[in-house]
């Protein structure tokens, strides 16, 4: 007799296909609805694989800490290997914790703030290049900027060449990685020649080579630079005896470059995104800059000084958070939240759906940096709030994308004003990271210098009282 196994609640699906249409089609609503409408934990079978979606903070930290040993990376997450190897995110066992112990050593918090001059320097470049009364499509402007920081902090790449054929490499990239997990592209074998994996194969060729060289030249000629790969190169175990091969450091230099421009670079597009609809919010961020700022370049010390600026950031990251999904498959049989998870099943955690769950946050779809500054951000329990992931394989560049989009914030807010086209209707394209289909289109207004501008710099200027945001946009998604 067929014992029948007792499965949370879910969408009932079709036949053989289950909800993977809905999956496929419409992916943001479904990663909400199993998020937000299902319990703590849900279940959903997306054609041959059964998925259960954590919605619970308690769950979500009892899987990735307590329960950790149980699962790998999924199977769409290994499908990145062609492009990044076996790097951090994919990799898996003794090999990923060597690895990860030998990149925690540049990654550290303390080294990391002698990359904030050349952040700085190039948003200055940046911004000084747009003209008053031009309209500029923001998300194309933010990739092409966070490529050149991590263009010269990840490989010491100062010239737009080299900077321009990476961009062009990793669009590629991503053009069939999209074909392969939202579209019904994923049911071909994964080696079909469709024009898009003909053209990832040339980019990946490309990109090696790009990268090879540059590990070459850390070798020979840059011994004591300063620049991560560079550091990567010269990291030891610690017998000081084993480092990274060559193909250990191409892998950790693709999966860096791949992660560590476009988060960012969207977290700065969707800021720019909420603060053009929020002109109360757009204001008490802009006065506090001035205040501390004046017209002085940003340092990662100022940070700490900016905390609304910070509270616009960690909000920008709470309603999109570029890594707005990530998944495990269970290597061996889990109880989770009541329910037994067998073997070969995929858990997954939406960060977007949690960060919008009001059980967790106060009227969740409102922007409001305030909350923050508030009690409410106090009382949220851990994994509430996880834009980066969580448990031991959280994120190992937080740190360097919480001080590159800071700095690159206050550099924007110091110079420019900057308002979304009128008409824009922002369409979310998530693929390897949450993006906007469409770009983004914004009117550029050049901020006079302060002294000319007629607005103080005292520091009651802080003490601005926003009136309630407007709400965020998120109908229109």
């Amino acid at each position: 007799m067929t014992q029948t196994v007792r499965r949370p609640p879910g969408p009932r699906g079709l036949p053989l296909l289950g909800s993977l249409g809905a999956m496929i089609t419409k992916p943001m609503e479904f990663f909400r609805s199993m998020t937000l409408d299902y319990g703590p934990i849900a279940y959903a079978r997306l054609g041959p694989n059964h998925v259960y979606t954590l919605n619970e903070p308690a769950l979500i930290e009892e899987f990735l800490v307590a329960q950790q040993k149980s699962a790998i990376k999924d199977p769409i997450t290994h499908s990145l290997e062609p492009l990044i190897g076996h790097g951090l995110i994919t990799s898996e066992g003794e090999l990923w914790k060597r690895q990860r112990k030998l990149a925690a050593q540049p990654f550290a918090p303390k080294r990391l703030v002698s990359y904030e001059g050349a952040m700085v320097a190039a948003a200055e470049r940046a911004f000084a290049s747009y003209r008053h009364g031009e309209t500029r499509d923001f998300h194309a402007a933010m990739m092409a900027l966070t490529l050149e920081v991590v263009s010269q902090t990840l490989l010491g790449v100062s010239t737009g060449e080299q900077s321009e054929r990476i961009s062009h490499s990793l669009e590629a990239s991503l053009d069939y990685f999209e074909e392969r997990i939202y579209s019904w592209g994923r049911l071909l074998p994964a080696s079909f020649p469709t024009p898009k994996l003909l053209r990832f194969r040339r980019a990946k060729r490309e990109l090696d080579q790009i990268v090879r060289g540059i590990i070459e030249r850390c070798r020979h000629e840059d011994r004591d630079a300063d620049y991560l790969l560079a550091r990567l190169v010269r990291a030891r175990t610690d017998d000081q005896q084993a480092g990274m091969s060559e193909q250990q450091l191409l892998d950790e230099a693709v999966t860096m470059l791949l992660a560590g421009h476009e988060t960012t670079a969207l977290a700065l597009m969707f800021a720019v995104y909420l603060l053009s609809a929020n002109p109360a919010v757009s204001a008490r961020l802009t006065a506090e800059v001035d205040t501390v700022l004046g017209e002085r370049t940003a340092t990662a010390a100022d940070l700490e000084r900016l905390p609304y600026l910070d509270a616009v950031v960690r909000e920008t990251l709470r309603l999109y958070p570029p890594a707005y999904v990530f998944a495990r498959q269970l290597v061996s049989q889990v109880e989770l939240g009541g329910y037994t998870l067998p073997v070969d099943s995929h858990v997954l955690v939406s960060p977007y759906g949690v960060h919008r769950n009001p059980a967790l946050y106060r009227a969740p779809e409102r922007f409001e940096p305030e909350r923050w500054l508030s009690a409410e951000a106090r009382s949220l329990p851990r994994f509430a709030y996880l834009p980066f992931g969580g448990g031991h394989r959280i994120c190992i560049g937080n740190h360097f994308a919480q001080l590159e989009a800071g700095l690159l914030l206050a550099t924007m807010v110091q110079r420019l004003e900057l308002q979304v086209t009128p008409g824009f209707k922002l369409e979310l394209a998530p693929v390897l990271t949450l993006r906007s289909r469409h770009g983004m289109p914004v009117r550029v207004s050049k901020r006079p210098p302060l002294r000319d501008s007629g607005v103080g710099v005292s520091p009651s200027v802080t003490s601005v009282s926003p009136s309630p945001a407007s709400g965020c946009p998120f109908a229109s998604a």
